[in-house]
């Protein structure tokens, strides 16, 4: 038995280690700039150099 809820022990901890760490390193990635940009981002920009054109 206490083997047993040991390993569901380390099963949580596992998980909520997982989670947590994407957690930070996605606030990591946000917080220096390093995210991809969206495809709104990609469109103002392709607008604002000319190379989207708003008729086509």
């Amino acid at each position: 038995m206490r083997r047993v809820i040991g390993a569901f022990a380390f099963l949580i901890g596992l998980m909520m280690g997982m989670v947590g760490g994407a957690a930070l390193l996605a606030y990591a990635y946000q917080a220096a700039g390093l995210y991809p940009p969206d495809d709104a981002t990609i469109k103002f920009i392709a607008r604002e150099r000319g190379w989207l054109r708003d008729d086509v």
